[in-house]
């Protein structure tokens, strides 16, 4: 008689990783840069593409924000637009500023930039939270 339990291992692994994949959600690499001229916004741009590999890390901290049942995430974050930025800002931005100031006129460019993080998402049918991690 065949004994079955050859396959437990295998089947304990793939629980595993199903459960801890469900638990962490999705991870996607989100990036924000936002180009003001004059102190009028220019030129504004969310990148948001689901990592290919798995993201380590700990997590900072977290949002829930309301979507649509079929809304991607990059809608989602647009709709959401002031938490998320609240949540992103918690790590390291970048700021660059030029001035050219003449006797006649004033102009002024900034650029804020959110390097790309890694965020794991987990999607409920009208929430979505999501996780900062570093």
């Amino acid at each position: 008689m065949r004994s079955r339990t050859r396959n437990r291992h295998l089947l304990l692994t793939i629980l595993t990783l199903l459960s801890a994949s469900a638990l962490h959600g999705e991870d996607y690499l989100i990036g924000y840069r936002l180009t003001t001229k004059n102190s009028q916004i220019f030129h504004e741009h969310l990148s948001v593409s689901k990592s290919m590999s798995p993201c380590i890390g700990e997590k900072l901290s977290s949002i829930t924000v309301t979507r649509e049942h079929n809304d991607s995430l990059k809608t989602t974050l647009l709709q959401n637009e002031e938490e998320f930025l609240t949540l992103a800002t918690q790590q390291a931005l970048h700021l660059q500023s030029h001035q050219n100031i003449t006797t006649q006129e004033h102009a002024s460019s900034e650029t804020l930039t959110l390097p790309t993080q890694c965020y794991a998402v987990e999607f409920n049918d009208d929430t979505a939270t999501i996780t900062l991690l570093q």
